[in-house]
């Protein structure tokens, strides 16, 4: 992905059951340390495969415009809640390119 780039759609597998959801959340680290946490409905858990990812079992997120403002290595890391727990995924970096 590249700086100042939007409508792409961000996957993030986390290899437990999310169709129980009540409340879907994902806090992406930008090199500087600033967040951007998103949550539903803007965050979803498809019901269907996504690429290499099982279904209800990736949070997928469309960023927006201005969303994607830093170049460099960031971080991500997802919650899932429902009714008697909560759940984070470990932490997974990616770059975007200036």
């Amino acid at each position: 992905m590249n700086l100042n780039e939007y409508g792409v759609i961000f996957r993030h597998g986390v290899g437990f059951d999310l169709s129980s959801n009540t409340a879907l959340s994902i806090t992406f680290t930008k090199p500087s340390g600033a967040t951007l946490t998103v949550s539903n409905p803007s965050v979803t858990a498809p019901a269907s495969i996504g690429g290499s990812f099982s279904a209800n079992e990736y949070f997928s997120y469309v960023f927006a415009d201005g969303n994607v403002d830093e170049a460099g290595e960031w971080s991500v890391r997802a919650t899932y809640t429902d009714g008697s727990k909560q759940l984070i995924s470990d932490a997974v970096t990616f770059i975007i390119n200036p």
